[in-house]
């Protein structure tokens, strides 16, 4: 018997997931809880460019990503630090592994909608 769609905030797993990169065929790792809408939309409301999905991304990685003591990984004002010192292509992996596809999916669904008007 399915379950009423109220009851699926208990099921939600709150415990930080591993998350990991390939760089230079070494493994690196991090950990984060599931994005919320209410992360999302607090990250959102710091970015100065709303349409920049990259921005959004580096910024909600800041926020989210934590050592596997749960400790932050990354303090705010490490943005620009990230952005010039990081590679692009395993900056971008990170991002993308805080979002899972549907939100990945949507964050283009919304760029697209917008580029049409």
């Amino acid at each position: 018997m399915a379950k009423p769609l109220s009851e699926l905030i208990k099921a939600v797993n709150k415990e930080p997931q591993r998350r990991t990169l390939e760089y230079k065929e070494e493994t690196y790792e991090y950990w984060s809880t599931d994005i919320t809408m209410g992360e999302r939309e607090r990250v959102k409301a710091t970015q100065k460019d709303k349409e920049d999905n990259n921005e959004f991304g580096l910024k909600l990685l800041i926020k989210k990503a934590l050592k596997k003591d749960g400790s932050k990984m990354f303090q705010p004002g490490q943005y620009a630090e990230l952005k010039e010192e990081w590679p692009a292509a395993e900056l971008e992996e990170a991002m993308m592994g805080l979002l899972g596809k549907d939100e990945v999916e949507a964050e283009e669904q919304e760029g697209n909608a917008k580029g049409k008007g």
